[in-house]
Order: structure tokens, then sequence, then C-alpha cells
């Protein structure tokens, strides 16, 4: 069984942008291909029974079946493993399969989970909904509250999962602040950080026992792939979603894992790119007449500048939304106009700059008066800026608004 933990190799000190550019060997002395070869195999040939007794009982040893592990899964996690400075990493079928492999992982009936109020909506519907069957409990909150750490103390949940930046609102919790409090009564911390990747946050360092990311999204880069990540530095832990993600079929695609390892190599020049893009063009819709609000972090206007400037650096991602003051047919001629350059795609993080409709896509399964009390409604836009020259991404879209 080959869903190991894997383990980080040394990066000698290199800087994020170097590190990315580093693919995990595949040992040996002899030349070797620069780009990792794509390796299909679905089962592996034993030489003996004893040869199989000893390669299914060292997770860590040969692969024998693609379910528990393959080169191409291997290769990736411990890349990811080194840039999130986690001991061990493990690569999944999708974003939701990570998150539900660390749920059984952690959870058992009777515990309680805490999911901020704003999360993902297949998230929350895995907690609220899929886990109540198995006698767990889940309570939303404000991660973000200013009395959330002191409410996690009082009620002690099991675990506590956060996003780095919410979806699609962009609020900034504080993940140290908050892994305090989950320690304080026993609790696990588990952070969402696709919408900041490794290479603008590393919520390990901030105290966070579990990272889980949709591989589908920026690392990947191009929208050809679907994974999911899993990082810890908890190898017992980890031992355990390894034994989920292989009993429940969770595991990865070799293709897949090519893709993403293809598109990780350029993740930190394109993060340079479109978070620049991003700042652009939520400065530029902060004065556009008929824009009711901007959300993104890099803004000093916004709630979570600074927990955001301690937690990211000067790059605040690529992600923000914006609200305009229109009734529902303006919206929809909004999305008609901006379509004309930019696809309306229920994901993010694509070289193409793409527009998103929060309501009616990824929290399409809440209630009317739940996305009001989220700040959601008909006319939030969600944008996932991407690699266009800033200027004619700023005109184009600012242009495109006004029609």
């Amino acid at each position: 069984m080959n869903t190991e933990p894997l383990r980080p190799t040394n990066s000698r000190c290199r800087p994020p942008g170097a590190a990315m550019l580093r693919v995990a060997p595949a040992g040996g002395t002899a030349a070797r291909p620069l780009a990792p070869p794509l390796e299909l195999a679905s089962v592996w040939e034993m030489s003996s029974p004893e040869h199989a007794a000893a390669a299914l009982g060292n997770p860590q040893g040969a692969f024998v079946y693609r379910r528990d592990g393959h080169p191409n899964a291997r290769s990736l996690g411990e890349s990811l493993a080194d840039l999130h400075g986690a001991s061990a990493a493990l690569v999944t079928g999708q974003g939701m399969s990570a998150m539900a492999a660390v749920a059984l992982a952690s959870l058992a009936p009777g515990d309680h989970v805490w999911i901020g109020q704003e999360m993902y909506g297949k998230t929350a519907h895995l907690f609220a909904r899929h886990l109540a069957h198995w006698g767990v409990e889940c309570t939303e909150f404000d991660p973000c509250h200013d009395q959330a750490s002191q409410q996690i103390r009082h009620h002690r949940p099991a675990m506590v999962v956060v996003e780095t930046l919410t979806n699609p609102r962009l609020r900034v919790a504080d993940l140290a602040d908050l892994q305090r409090a989950c320690h304080d009564g026993g609790g696990r911390l588990v952070v969402d950080n696709t919408f900041a990747t490794c290479g603008l946050c590393r919520p390990l360092d901030l105290g966070a026992d579990v990272v889980v990311e949709s591989l589908s999204k920026q690392v990947c880069g191009h929208s050809d792939s679907m994974l999911g990540l899993i990082c810890t530095r908890d190898d017992a832990w980890m031992a355990r979603a390894a034994d989920v993600v292989s009993t429940f079929g969770l595991a990865s695609s070799p293709l897949d894992c090519y893709l993403t390892q293809r598109g990780l190599m350029s993740l930190d020049v394109r993060l340079e790119r479109a978070c620049e893009n991003a700042k652009a063009l939520a400065e530029a819709l902060q004065g556009l007449g008929g824009v009711r609000t901007v959300d993104y972090p890099g803004l000093p206007s916004h709630p979570g500048h600074e927990v955001a400037r301690r937690q990211l650096g000067d790059r605040f991602g690529w992600m923000l939304a914006f609200q305009v003051a229109a009734d529902r047919p303006t919206v929809e001629r909004i999305f008609h106009s901006l379509t004309a350059e930019f696809p309306f795609a229920p994901s993010l993080g694509d070289a193409r700059t793409t527009i998103s409709h929060p309501a009616t896509t990824s929290h399409r399964g809440y209630a009317a008066d739940r996305l009001a009390q989220l700040g959601i409604d008909y006319g939030t836009i969600r944008v996932s800026c991407g690699l266009e020259p800033a200027d004619w991404l700023v005109d184009t879209f600012c242009h495109l608004l006004r029609c």
C-alpha cells in the first residue's frame, strides 16, 4: 500500500519560485527525463509472494495498485509537501475527496465540528448533511468575528474548518489565533487553502493541523485536471487519512497529477501576474459608478487587510468579488456583456480571467435570507483574475460593465 505520508526532499533553501521548478526525482543514478514521465499502470507485477508481502507491508515501498499510490502522485505530493513545509502530503482525486478524507479520518459519532459560515457550498453540505447521518454535529460560525476564539474555547469542538480566504467575499480569519483556541480545547484546525495556495500562504506555519486544497484551481492553472491535496505534520494522523483514501476509492489519476505538476512549475510567476491584475482591477472597480462594494484583501479599506498582510505578505490573491447596485435583469445584462471577453465559469484559477455568480453556482444551496446574512445577493459577481496584460484587463472589464 503506497498512500504513504510523503516526505519532503531538501529544497536547499530555494525561494518559493525556484522550489516550484523542482520535480521530485524518481531515484537512481542513470540519466532520466527532464519532465516526469506519465505512468498509466494500474497494477505492478510482483516477483514472488515474499516480494508482494514486503511491498504491501511497507507503505513507503514499491507500488502495488494505483488506488494506493502511483509514481505521478508520489512525485507531485513530494513537491507540494516541500512547498507547504509538511512532513506528509497526500494527493486525492479532487478537492472534495480531500476534505471528505480529512473528515472521515478525524471525526467520530458524537463529535462536534465548526465550519466557517461562508464555507464553499459543497463543503458545508458534506459536514451539515452527510456527516449528520454518521452522528457528527455541525455548527456554522464567523471565524472573522472578534469573539470567535473565545467561542471555540468555550464550546471545544473536535474540529474547526475555515478557509484562508473565504469564498466569495475574501474575508480573512486570523489563523494563528484560531489555532491557539482550537488547541486549548483539544480540537484540530483544518484550513482550506485553495484561494491562496502554497505560493501565498503556508497555514501549517501558522499552526494549522491539516491543510486541504483543490489543486484543480490555481496550482494546475489551466482548467484541465481535477485533484485534491491533504498536507500535515502529523504522520500518525496522515496514516489514517491514507487508509480512508484507499478504502473509499478517493485516489488520483496519473494524467491529472502529470498536468498539475506541469502547472506547479509556473505557479509562482502566474501568481505574480494574477495578483497584480486583481489588485489593479479592484482599485479600478472601487471608483466605478454602479459598483456598490468591492471585496479584495489587498485594498486598505478591506476589514481583513492587516490580517491578510501578516498571513499573505505583499500578494493578496487573484480573486475578488464586487456587487452591482442593479435589479435582476440588469445583472443578467451585465453578465451577458462581460462574457464577450471573460468566460462565465463556475471555477477559478485559470490562466484566463473568468467570472462567476455565487448565488447560482458555489452558494446555490443557501436560502435567500442566509445569502443576505453573508452579504451575497444576485448582484454579487466573483472574478478570478488571469494572466492578461493589466491595462487591457482593467480597461476592457470596466468598459463592458458600463455597456
